[in-house]
């Protein structure tokens, strides 16, 4: 799967505004917001590259391994053979790993690949488990997310040079984060983060097909709602008659440092789960679809 140009960039692996009555009611918890269609990215910045990819502590026999979800290079592409060559070459090395609540937990050294059929990574992981809230290893420990998520989090790494040095001394980047919430039938979600939050309706994310849509549009009804967001939230069954699907937002979070952020959502079915990535391409209107992957067992 390939999508926006963007910059040549090192590859790694692991893993509208329209005219409105001067007054018009708005339902309780609502205001009034034009819809977003910024065409250009926050600092005007195009990018680098990068990938994301889910780290369990204990997936592969009680050792710690990642699932990559997708990468940006050149373009965006969750292809298997690309991401296991870009593991096999070096070139992500260092991860953050992001906790629960959007704070850092911290870091996920690559060692090699795993072999098996899910496309993982094995290494060393250094930090508080991902569902502790507070970033350290004396905060809480979220008991639902360990039930929720196996323990799991999202972690992200700057694509190097094939055959880079693994420094253990250096620090990996710092993730910017964002936030979602739920508004009705919506999840509010600042994509480019002007402090005005899209509105995109949550079925939408799921296709005629119970798969994840290549393409999810902001709300018709432009209307911000004020509920407070959260890094990662969990929404349960998607509205729609015999969908039988669960939304779960693992995280909102800047992967390739170009301004706008990327929704991380898994959907659960009654034998299995998936992963998928949404990115906005062209403006913060409009996620496209730019990864999935079903990374460990339920």
């Amino acid at each position: 799967m390939r999508l926006d140009p963007a910059p040549l960039a090192s590859v790694a692996y692991v893993l509208a505004a329209a005219c409105r009555p001067a007054a018009v009611p708005q339902p309780p918890g609502l205001e009034p917001t034009p819809a977003q269609t910024t065409t250009h990215r926050p600092a005007a910045s195009a990018g680098r590259g990068a990938m994301v990819a889910e780290m369990c502590p204990d997936a592969l026999g009680g050792r710690p391994a990642l699932a990559p979800l997708a990468m940006r290079g050149v373009s965006w592409t969750n292809d298997r053979d690309e991401l296991e060559a870009a593991l096999a070459r070096g070139q992500a090395a260092q991860f953050t790993v992001v906790a629960i609540d959007g704070a850092r937990a911290g870091r996920f050294a690559v060692v090699g690949a795993a072999e098996g059929a899910v496309l993982a990574a094995v290494g060393s992981y250094t930090g508080a488990p991902p569902c502790t809230r507070g970033g350290s290893r004396e905060g809480a420990l979220d008991e639902a997310c360990v039930r929720a998520r196996r323990g799991c989090g999202l972690a992200v790494a700057p694509l190097g040079a094939a055959g880079g040095l693994l420094d253990d001394e250096a620090e990996p980047p710092t993730v910017v984060v964002g936030g979602v919430c739920a508004a009705g039938a919506d999840l509010a979600i600042d994509v480019d983060g002007d402090g005005a939050p899209e509105r995109f309706p949550r079925a939408a994310f799921v296709d005629a097909m119970r798969a994840p849509a290549e393409e999810v549009s902001v709300a018709a009804d432009t209307q911000l709602a004020t509920c407070t967001p959260t890094f990662a939230l969990a929404t349960g069954p998607v509205p729609g008659e015999g969908l039988a699907v669960s939304l779960d937002v693992l995280g909102v979070l800047d992967v390739d440092g170009d301004g706008w952020r990327e929704v991380v959502i898994e959907l659960a079915y009654a034998d299995r789960r998936t992963v998928a990535v949404w990115s906005a391409v062209d403006t913060a209107a409009r996620l496209t679809l730019v990864g999935e992957v079903d990374p460990w067992a339920p």
